[in-house]
């Protein structure tokens, strides 16, 4: 993998492209993608055309702590 064909995006938002900061990356576009409920992180790799889909969530710790104290 060559990491100047890595471009990685916050919804439409490109954050990182020829190996480093995207030079049309600001602050006020990154934050403004991540104060939103849900977002999509696209990663281009520049080797081919593959797309997988992966949902995740954000548990607190004391969520995941008070869950695996007890059983049901």
């Amino acid at each position: 993998m060559v990491l100047e064909d890595v471009q990685l995006f916050l919804n439409e938002v490109c954050i990182v492209r020829n190996g480093g900061c995207a030079e049309d990356y600001t602050e006020q576009a990154g934050q403004q993608v991540m104060d939103q409920e849900e977002i999509t992180i696209t990663v281009k790799l520049g080797r081919g055309d593959v797309q997988e889909e992966v949902l995740t969530c954000d548990f607190s710790y004391d969520y995941v702590k008070i869950n695996a104290e007890y059983r049901t």
